[in-house]
């Protein structure tokens, strides 16, 4: 005579498979707690040996489609601003210093989708060649 299984059982191998497979369908957000640093620098003029602006400081991921950064930007031979953009999946953050000063700035990026990178971009100009304004760009692209 076969043996017939009790409810009970039935109903915890259910509940025990559930389970996983909502534990497999979290998200692995601690994944995207890391923290990066963020240097980048443009230079342009003769023979690109001008420092036209510089940034530097640190990007952490906050989760799986925001981070936070904190990047200070130094405007060295610019005329007449350096800029930062700071690009992680739909968010943008532009920030700007005038002549030779300097300036932290601060903020979040949140995005509409997930992210794990950004793209740092720093912009300068001159008036070089002779006297014809022009703008240097230099992008990184920054895991973290």
């Amino acid at each position: 005579m076969p043996q017939v299984r009790s409810s009970r059982f039935i109903r915890l191998l259910a509940a025990g498979a559930a389970g996983a497979a909502v534990v497999a369908a979290l998200p692995a957000v601690s994944a995207q707690a890391g923290t990066a640093p963020i240097n980048v620098s443009v230079k342009g003029g003769y023979n690109n040996s001008q420092s036209l602006g510089t940034a530097t400081g640190t990007v952490t991921g906050t989760g799986s489609n925001q981070a936070s950064y904190s990047v200070t930007l130094c405007g060295q031979s610019t005329y007449p601003s350096s800029q930062v953009t700071i690009k992680g999946g739909t968010a943008t953050a532009y920030h700007t210093v005038y002549y030779q000063n300097c300036e932290t700035f601060t903020g979040d990026l949140v995005s509409a989708y997930g992210f794990t990178s950004i793209e740092v971009t720093v912009s300068g100009s001159t008036f070089y060649p002779g006297n014809q304004y022009t703008t240097y760009t230099r992008a990184r692209t920054i895991y973290f």
